[in-house]
């Protein structure tokens, strides 16, 4: 691996191992130092700061917006036509025109575009938004500070603005690879409406693509991919069609990888007890998943590959022709995801059983030796990547980072008389997470407790707020399942799901233009209650 694991030394080294990474060629040694921050401007013409505004208030399409909908259609872009990115949540974000600046160096000409799914729907209606920029987009040869592309993420659905960076260097710290992060404060110029406009802080977030790649698996020429809309890993028969909308391929995938990863999914959904034991090796790299799923139960990471099936890359190695898991999208890690639990559940959450239904999971923990294997994971992992002197270490570092920064935006927020923090998105994105001293005190107490067997932890019952449609119960999550359950045999079938998502959306478009904003979708949830 390009990129070592942190090792004790002084100061901010002690906490932050990756700041003696060695940077991609082109990129300064700091460029995802974590304590680093970076002064960006964009600028934008009026015209291209328009067509970038995606159309509606952002709209949220039915079906597509839950886990197991089908997917939306990907628009096709016609001769002429301004190329869009549609999210998982049925959002076009148009890609535009800006030059970005450090003070020191500065690109024209590059492409920008929003990002997000319910980051995107938190924030429509303010100015900070989550931004990709794609560098050599409109030239191949360019980059910025040696970068090809950059992922400023706004932190909406985290308070504190660093969890990103928190989750990220954990998995990195227990041998999973991880983007790196550093910080960003953004500024934007739009000739007749912003000069230099303070938008605020973000977590600059390493692409997952072939530097990525090639660090950390020695090859970029595998088949990665990044799945949304399925819970866990669904085998969807033969056909290769099915797959491209769910599973995402970044490239055209050749036959051979084809059926490798068909064959996977198959096994592992339809294989026998036998067949699994004995060829599941042969599939997955097991020791790398063990990792990531335990670094991903220790920082209570609900918002994942685990439980809502998505926010990962999967990734064919060329020569093993093994899968590894990459984590992505981490804010709503160390506590913050109110759909599977309290607060309270999620700083106690199982380490066996992270999740309510995971058949990967499941079926390699009922393996002896791999549930033995994984014991020993979890011990090991506790005693380094969560140690409690560690955690506190890290987390002074960066709130000391953020501070000033964060405080400027407030003010900036205030100037332009937004709503702070979640743009007026209801739901249960708006439940308050434990601070995260707070978290990380009472996790190091229930890993504890659980590794000597005086606790099971937390195991989370299902998708809903407060921890799905099992215990504890919530109003929301039942409502919206009696709705749903119109033969009340205590299941939701496939039409049912599809009747009801109709009927809320024609319910809940109040102003019948055909797409929900951020207000009408907070509304609707709200008369869930």
């Amino acid at each position: 691996m390009a990129y070592p694991l942190p090792v004790s030394c002084l100061g901010l080294l002690l906490a932050f191992g990756s700041l003696a990474t060695a940077a991609e060629p082109g990129k300064p040694d700091d460029f995802f130092a974590p304590t680093k921050v970076w002064q960006f401007h964009i600028e934008m013409t009026a015209k291209e700061y328009e067509a970038m505004q995606p159309a509606a208030g952002g709209g949220f399409g039915f079906p597509g917006g839950f886990p197991g909908a089908a997917p939306a259609p990907v628009p096709v872009k016609k001769p002429g036509e301004r190329e869009t990115h549609r999210s998982v949540f049925g959002t076009d974000f148009p890609v535009a025109h800006a030059a970005i600046s450090n003070g020191a160096e500065t690109v024209e000409d590059v492409a920008i575009r929003y990002k997000g799914n319910s980051t995107y729907l938190a924030t429509a209606r303010n100015l900070k938004r989550s931004l990709k920029l794609d560098i050599d987009h409109f030239g191949k040869d360019k980059r910025f500070l040696g970068a090809k592309t950059i992922n400023l993420h706004c932190g909406a659905h985290d308070p504190s603005k660093i969890r990103e960076a928190l989750a990220y260097e954990s998995y990195r710290t227990a041998g999973v690879p991880a983007p790196r992060t550093s910080f960003a404060e953004v500024t934007l110029t739009v000739p007749g409406k912003f000069n230099k406009e303070y938008l605020g802080l973000y977590t600059l977030t390493e692409q997952v693509g072939k530097p990525f790649l090639k660090a950390h698996y020695e090859s970029d020429q595998g088949l990665l991919m990044k799945p949304e809309k399925i819970r866990g890993l669904d085998y969807l028969g033969d056909d290769w069609a099915k797959y491209k909308d769910t599973y995402q391929p970044k490239r055209d995938a050749t036959p051979a990888e084809i059926a490798r990863v068909t064959s996977f999914l198959k096994l592992v959904n339809q294989g026998s007890d036998d067949a699994f034991a004995k060829g599941i090796a042969g599939y997955l790299d097991v020791d790398a998943f063990l990792k990531f799923l335990a670094a991903t139960a220790m920082i209570a990471n609900l918002d994942s590959f685990f439980a809502l099936g998505h926010n990962y890359y999967l990734y064919l190695h060329p020569q093993t022709k093994k899968f590894h898991f990459i984590p992505w999208d981490t804010d709503l890690a160390l506590g913050n995801f109110a759909f599977f639990g309290t607060a309270e559940q999620q700083m106690t959450l199982s380490l066996n059983k992270p999740y309510a239904q995971n058949k990967l999971a499941d079926r390699l923990l009922a393996l002896k030796d791999v549930k033995a294997k994984y014991q020993t994971v979890l011990k090991d992992m506790a005693a380094a990547t969560f140690a409690k002197t560690r955690l506190m270490k890290q987390l002074e570092a960066l709130e000391s980072v953020v501070k000033a920064p964060m405080q400027k935006e407030a003010k900036a927020v205030a100037a332009r008389k937004e709503q702070a923090g979640m743009g007026g998105f209801g739901g249960p994105f708006t439940a308050k997470p434990p601070e995260l001293k707070a978290f990380f005190e009472k996790r190091v107490e229930s890993i504890a407790a659980q590794l000597d067997g005086k606790s099971q932890g937390y195991v989370p019952q299902g998708f809903g707020v407060g921890g799905g449609f099992g215990p504890p119960p919530n109003p929301i999550a039942k409502t919206l399942f009696d709705a749903m359950d119109t033969d009340k045999d205590g299941k939701i079938g496939r039409a049912e799901y599809d009747a009801a998502m109709k009927r809320f959306f024609d319910e809940w478009d109040k102003d019948k233009n055909g797409t929900l904003d951020p207000k009408e979708l907070a509304e609707g949830l709200q008369k869930a209650k």
